[in-house]
């Protein structure tokens, strides 16, 4: 439903409530535009008073658990699916609800208690396809990649075009060192939506994997990919950076555009970041700036407080000292032929 679509259904709802003040119907409905334009305090102040006149509307509990959830207060978000769940009188609502509990569990990284709800979906729907992909996420987040592999395949069975599943799924082949097969999930992935603005995160999965393989030209390939279509992303900036500082290839590496791009993200956090000040210590040191180098890593040095860090840094730091620029490892052949 789009925006104006919304903002309609809101002021129609305040009219009604200007009228009648305790219209449960115009509160729930109010609110769920409320929600749907990401406005979250104003849905659950809604929803609140809904409830308050009549507290065993599911409905209006699951919506309230959506908005508290999209906030990030995870353990409110629960106990209104749980009640919804104590209250709910038919089973086609107690599929939502299980659904929406597990994901708000796995989001509070309660990742057993997420497996059991989608487990009830499930149960209750066979055919859940995004019940499935969730409880693969969660099991994944257990480090039980193989019963993850399992759901994103049976996910993929019931829904072959979505692209999250496949894109995490290829993340899954990715912790079992599956390189192959994770770059066709990614490959998959972005075919099924190419100029998706989302698939920003895909590209940079696929270039990952592609690094690890030593392709680096293919991963650079994504990685520019990846800034294209979120170009205002710091993250893509700070990846593409560090690579074009630290790849193993010389043809690749490109120490002036790393500059550039690492000032702009160290800037833009205010200086404040140990890790990205480093990969811009290594952009120096590539250029064979090494007095830059030198002053940058000793910055990043003091920002850090674990003492394992900071000795890895100071190796660093020796080599700029030395005149040496850092540069990544090229993989084993085991990553080769992954």
């Amino acid at each position: 439903m789009n925006v104006q679509k919304l903002d309609r259904m809101i002021a129609d709802s305040t009219e009604t409530l200007e009228a009648c003040p305790d219209d449960v119907d115009a509160l729930s409905r109010r609110g769920w535009a409320w929600l749907k334009k990401e406005e979250y305090n104003n849905a659950i102040a809604d929803f609140d008073k809904a409830l308050s006149w009549d507290a065993d509307l599911v409905k209006v509990l699951n919506n309230r658990g959506l908005a508290f959830c999209a906030k990030g207060d995870h353990d409110l978000a629960i106990a209104d699916y749980t009640a919804a769940i104590c209250r709910s009188p038919t089973s086609e609502l107690l599929i939502h609800f299980h659904y929406n509990r597990g994901r708000a569990y796995r989001m509070r990284g309660s990742f057993a208690e997420a497996i059991e709800d989608f487990n009830e979906a499930i149960r209750r729907d066979p055919r859940h396809a995004k019940a499935c992909g969730f409880r693969a996420l969660a099991w994944h987040d257990l480090g039980d990649y193989r019963s993850a592999i399992a759901d994103f395949d049976l996910a993929i069975q019931l829904d072959s075009k979505s692209a999250d599943t496949f894109h995490n799924r290829g993340n899954t082949w990715v912790c079992l060192g599956k390189l192959r097969k994770a770059i066709a999930d990614f490959t998959r992935a972005i075919k099924l939506d190419p100029n998706n603005p989302k698939n920003s995160l895909t590209h940079n999965s696929r270039g990952i994997a592609w690094n690890r393989k030593g392709r680096y030209a293919k991963a650079l390939a994504d990685y520019e990919r990846a800034l294209e279509l979120d170009p205002d992303s710091l993250m893509r900036r700070a990846v593409l950076g560090s690579f074009l500082a630290t790849c193993p290839q010389r043809r690749v590496r490109n120490g002036s555009r790393a500059v550039e791009l690492l000032n702009e993200v160290c800037e833009m956090t205010d200086n404040r970041d140990a890790e990205n000040l480093e990969y811009l210590a290594t952009a120096h040191a590539e250029l064979g700036d090494f007095r830059s180098a030198i002053a940058v890593q000793k910055k990043a040095i003091t920002l850090v407080t674990d003492e394992h860090q900071k000795e890895d840094m100071r190796y660093y730091l020796a080599m700029f000292e030395a005149g040496v620029p850092w540069h990544s490892e090229k993989p084993k052949w085991r990553d080769r032929w992954a």
